[in-house]
């Protein structure tokens, strides 16, 4: 097995320039950013911990009117 290294902390991360930051419920630590991308023409939704992004979804920009009422019919209870 190979020698154990430790690496050195991630640097901050800057917040997009075009786009939001969402801290989650559970604690400042904890966030979502959105960022546009018109050149490719989709929203990338990604999920931060700290400096460290844990996972990212590309959402093409056609698909974002069902995202928005998916969002807003649901917790308004309109189906």
């Amino acid at each position: 097995m190979g020698e154990v290294v430790r690496l050195p902390a991630a640097a901050p991360v800057a917040a997009p320039r075009h786009g939001e930051v969402f801290t989650d419920a559970r604690g400042p630590d904890r966030a979502m950013r959105v960022n546009w991308h018109p050149e490719e023409s989709v929203v990338v939704l990604s999920l931060w911990q700290g400096p460290t992004c844990t996972g990212t979804f590309r959402i093409p920009a056609a698909d974002l009117p069902a995202l928005l009422r998916a969002l807003t019919d649901g917790p308004l209870g309109r189906h």
